[in-house]
């Protein structure tokens, strides 16, 4: 099930039976983001790095662009932080068993849906109405707003592409003093429903090739769009800060004692839909002792 591999840049290997995750430290500056980051969690992740001095969990990053999957906050924070390197976990991103979602904004404190609909009126966005089908929201490609009321608008406007109707309603309901919290699709929806979330805000579906290209041209998503799903996800490296600080010791030499130490902890495999740390993995994960 796992291994190293012995080759010039050494890295553990985890073989599974859908993709094999390969674990090892990679320049920092050699990672490309694909989304925004939100400095409040830049700064809360900092903070946790420096009073913990390791870093727990390898990001997710596409073997085939070096663009980061998961984990854009983590990067700029250790960046921040003047590493050198980081934990990475690089995935064939084109196999069909990773999905790309997308998180949904879930909005709580909205009592009057008028004051909504007022505020995005006045930042310039356009709406029109719509019957709800639940069954079919995930395909719609526009923006769309779904009120535990009943209504449903899709948002427009002119000169603007999606994203950036997105960010300014996200504006609009942050400046209302509205929570947003982000959730999956499934979970976004089910909490309207049940009434938990006064206000759900879909987005488009997106694609790899999107993805990709939002890397490598860096014309960066907004923070919290895509919901990365792979069959499964290495948890515990628990990489020293220091040797990710080390400006000193070749990259390789790293490489080899994380190996080394990976190769000697052993590991415990959880089925999906664990929790862990308080969050709750869709995929499989792979912890080390």
């Amino acid at each position: 099930m796992s291994g190293a591999a012995k080759q010039a840049s050494p890295e553990f290997i985890i073989r599974h039976e859908k993709l094999d995750l390969h674990i090892r430290l990679s320049p920092t500056n050699s990672l490309l983001l694909h989304e925004e980051t939100i400095p409040d969690r830049v700064g809360e992740l900092k903070r946790e790095f420096l009073h913990d001095r390791v870093v727990r969990d390898p990001v997710i990053v596409d073997a085939g662009s070096w663009v980061v999957l998961d984990g854009m906050h983590r990067i700029v924070a250790l960046r921040e932080l003047d590493c050198e390197c980081v934990p990475v976990c690089t995935v064939d991103y084109l196999n069909p068993s990773i999905r790309v979602g997308t998180w949904y904004r879930s909005i709580s404190g909205a009592r009057n849906p008028e004051e909504v609909k007022l505020a995005l009126s006045t930042s310039g966005l356009r709406f029109e109405t719509f019957p709800l089908d639940v069954s079919k929201i995930a395909e719609d490609p526009t923006l769309a707003m779904l009120f535990a009321h009943g209504a449903c608008l899709k948002l427009m406007a002119d000169n603007m592409q999606t994203f950036e109707i997105l960010k300014v309603a996200e504006q609009c309901l942050r400046k209302l003093g509205l929570t947003i919290e982000f959730e999956s699709e499934k979970d976004a929806l089910q909490n309207l429903v049940n009434t938990k979330r006064d206000i759900v805000m879909t987005l488009p579906k997106i694609d790899k090739a999107s993805v990709r290209r939002a890397g490598l041209t860096k014309r960066l998503l907004p923070h919290k769009v895509t919901r990365h799903i792979i069959p499964a996800r290495p948890l515990g490296v628990n990489v020293p800060l220091i040797t990710l600080t080390d400006r000193d010791t070749p990259l390789t030499d790293s490489n080899q004692r994380l190996v080394s130490n990976l190769e000697t902890r052993g590991m415990t495999r959880k089925p999906s839909g664990a929790v862990i740390g308080g969050r709750r993995y869709e995929e499989e994960t792979f912890i080390f002792n």
